[in-house]
Parts: structure tokens; C-alpha cells; sequence
């Protein structure tokens, strides 16, 4: 009976793991999700598991920074429904730190099973293309850079390319990692069913943090990862190399889309790079002189205290009924100035120590990736970061450490190649 009841536990614990990987506000109203509509469900679990003091723990710094926010001036509606999300979210991550830490779930299944429907969904938006009517649905259409003819990057049910392609990474982060730590045979069906959807995302910002954290992770695992120095030095010299041949291919073939688009990154023109990196940093200096450098302007203001400074610095000829900004970083000197952070770097890098990430090489790449990707991209609501860092932050997958190179159980090392 109690088997059973686990059983049912893990299953329940898939299915939702599976409805917010891959619809958590796909056909939403802008700002609403999935882990937002379920906030009673969570709220009903952390009672149950009478884990509501480390909940209110996790609320504190938001309702000490409500009273400077309240002090200093804010539109109470846009503040109080910002401040509820951001509590939403925080009850959700409580209640997703217990279940990524829990004994019941089989992680490894659940990665497996959202690689696997990714593709079998990745399969059914290619004929989508040629339905113009249904083709918005999983194919962002949104010009890419300044003279790039529009091209269709996947995003299956999410925002964006570049979000979908974020979401995908600690998936594709861990079947790398497998392959890479534990040399499976014929790894190839897995690195494709993985690799294809993030290549035709075209998301250059999530692939290119994926693919650099990555090159660092097997620079420091090398004597790991290369059974011998002749491999090593062939790696090496591969990675010489790699520069060369981009720089023969960026002459050879001038109007390749990629290559454009890299001209356009280092030329300036590329909109949606300059948007999402040091553009954001200016404008949140613009909008926090507004109110204080220390605290920021505080959560929902920024369509009130920041439309008008984002509208003038950019001239749009079409004014958009929403402004943003663009970079998780940026956003949180916004809503809660330097001091906000100064508290969110020293919190990332206080964990960082505190729970050995760097113990375990999956876990390090996760946290290479995720802590690079604030500054040129992601928002403060980002619910995939919050997930990413409970993976981070806690002792999960521990086959992937030095002394436990090895999995345990056969069927966990055969699992990998899906």
C-alpha cells in the first residue's frame, strides 16, 4: 500500500511537471501561468507539510521592502498585484525545493519524458509552417535583426524562441552531461532529439551561454571527460581551431542569416541584443533616478514610472501597449535598486559555496548557465530561473560527482539513451 502511494505520488509530481515545462502560459492572458492559477494547490501542500515557516522566511525581505516601496511612493494596485505574483511564485518554489529534493521522484524519468515530447512536439509543428492560421502558435515570426528577412524560430508554446530554448536548457544540460561523464556507446539519437529543437530555435543568447558554460565545464573536467592526453590535446586544438573556421565561413558565405546576424552584434544594429544587454542597464539608471538608486522604484511601477523614459530613449514610430526590460539583472535595479542586486548576486554566490555546486559537474553548468543568462536576458518572474536554481542549489544527481562517477543501478545508466 505504500508503494502504491508513492507511485501515485511520483506520478502526480510528473504530470505537473509536464503541464508547466510545456504549457505554463501557453493561450494565457499575458502575466498569467499555470504556477500562478495553482497557488492554492501549493499553498494547500506547504499546510499540509507544515512548511509554512520557511515560506514566510522566503516572504520576509518582500514585505520589508514593501514598507521603503509604500514610504516612498508607489500606485497601490500595480504594486499589490506585482507583490502577489512575486509571492505566487515564491510559495511555488518552497513547494518545488521539497519535490526536487524528495526521495519519491524520479528525476531522471521526468527529464527523459519531457525530452521525448518535446520532439514528438517538436515533429508536429514542422507541418504547421505551411498553415499560416496555426503557424503563430509554436513558430515565433518576429523579425530577428535589422535586414534579416523573417525567418519561423521554434518556441512551441511558450513566449519566445529565446524562452523556450531556456526552458530546455537544464533538460539538454543533463543528457549532455550524461553523455559527456559517462561515455554511453551510441549517444547520437539522444544529442539529436535534444540538440535539433535548440538549433531551430535559433536563440544565439541561450546557445551561446550554453554552449561557452559548457566549454568551461570540459576545461575543468578534462582529466574526466578525456580517457587520454592525445584526446585532450585534440580538443584543444579543435577549439583553435573553431575561431578559424568562423572566420572563413563569415567571408566565404556573407549573406548566411547566422553570420548576419553576428555582423549585426558586433556592428550595433542588432536591436534585440543591444536590448537585452547593456540598453538595459541605461534605462534602469534612467527609471531608478526617478525614485532611489538604493531601492528602486518597486514592483509594478514600471509602467508608470519607466513607459514614458523607455518610449523617449527608444523613438518608436509604433508605440507598444507594453514596455519591459529585457534583462533579469536590470529588472531587479528597477523594482529593488542596487541593494536588490547586490542581494540577489551575494545570495546565487553564497549558495554556490555554501551547497558545493562545483562538487558536481551537472549541477555547475546548470549554475554556469543560469547565472550568466541574468545579465543578457531572463525577467525577475522567469519561473524556469526559480526552477534551475532549486536544481542548483540542491544535492540532486550525485552520479555526477567524482566519487560516484558510476550510477548505482544499471537501469539509471541505461535510461540515458531515452
Amino acid at each position: 500500500m505504500e508503494a502504491s502511494s508513492q507511485y501515485v505520488k511520483h506520478q502526480w509530481v510528473a504530470l505537473f511537471a509536464m503541464l508547466i515545462f510545456f504549457f505554463n502560459s501557453f493561450l494565457l492572458p499575458e502575466g498569467l501561468t499555470i504556477v500562478l492559477l495553482l497557488t492554492p494547490i501549493w499553498m494547500y501542500f506547504l499546510y499540509l507539510q507544515k512548511r509554512w515557516a520557511i515560506a514566510v522566511c522566503l516572504l520576509l525581505p518582500l514585505l520589508l521592502y514593501s514598507i521603503v516601496h509604500l514610504f516612498n511612493g508607489v500606485n497601490l494596485y500595480y504594486y499589490a498585484i506585482s507583490v502577489a505574483v512575486l509571492s505566487c511564485l515564491i510559495l511555488f518554489t518552497a513547494c518545488c525545493y521539497y519535490f526536487v529534493n524528495s526521495k519519491i521522484v524520479d528525476w531522471d524519468r521526468i527529464f527523459r519524458n519531457i525530452a521525448i515530447l518535446n520532439f514528438i512536439f517538436v515533429l508536429v509543428s514542422l507541418p504547421l509552417l505551411f498553415i499560416p492560421a496555426l503557424k503563430p502558435l509554436v513558430w515565433y515570426l518576429k523579425p530577428i535583426s535589422a535586414n534579416i528577412t523573417n525567418i519561423p524560430r521554434l518556441k512551441l508554446f511558450t513566449e519566445e524562441a529565446s524562452h523556450y530554448s531556456y526552458w530546455l536548457a537544464p533538460v539538454a544540460i543533463y543528457f549532455y552531461s550524461k553523455v559527456l561523464f559517462f561515455k554511453p556507446p551510441k549517444p547520437f539519437f539522444t544529442l539529436f532529439i535534444i540538440s535539433v529543437p535548440l538549433l531551430i530555435s535559433f536563440a544565439l543568447g541561450a546557445l551561446s551561454i550554453l554552449v561557452f558554460s559548457g566549454l568551461i565545464i570540459i576545461l575543468i573536467y578534462s582529466e574526466r571527460i578525456f580517457s587520454s592526453k592525445r584526446k585532450k590535446y585534440a580538443f584543444i586544438a579543435t577549439i583553435l581551431i573553431l575561431p578559424a573556421i568562423m572566420v572563413i565561413g563569415y567571408y566565404a558565405f556573407p549573406g548566411n542569416i547566422l553570420f548576419h546576424r553576428i555582423h549585426n552584434i558586433f556592428n550595433g544594429s542588432d536591436t534585440s541584443v543591444r536590448g537585452r544587454t547593456y540598453e538595459s542597464f541605461i534605462l534602469a539608471n534612467k527609471i531608478i533616478g526617478q525614485k532611489s538608486y538604493l531601492w528602486g522604484i518597486g514592483p509594478g511601477q514600471l509602467k508608470l514610472t519607466g513607459r514614458n523614459i523607455i518610449l523617449q530613449y527608444y523613438q518608436y514610430v509604433n508605440i507598444p501597449p507594453v514596455v519591459r526590460i529585457p534583462n533579469a539583472c536590470a529588472e531587479t535595479i528597477v523594482y529593488f535598486g542596487y541593494i536588490g542586486l547586490f542581494a540577489r548576486l551575494f545570495i546565487q554566490l553564497f549558495l554556490f559555496f555554501k551547497t558545493s555546486v562545483s562538487a558536481n559537474p551537472y549541477r555547475l553548468w546548470l549554475f554556469l548557465f543560469v547565472f550568466s543568462f541574468q545579465f543578457v536576458g531572463s525577467y525577475i518572474t522567469n519561473v524556469a530561473e526559480y526552477i534551475i536554481y532549486i536544481f542548483v542549489f540542491s544535492p540532486v544527481f550525485p552520479e555526477f560527482k567524482k566519487n560516484h562517477h558510476q550510477p548505482v543501478k544499471t537501469e539509471t545508466s541505461q535510461s540515458v539513451f531515452l
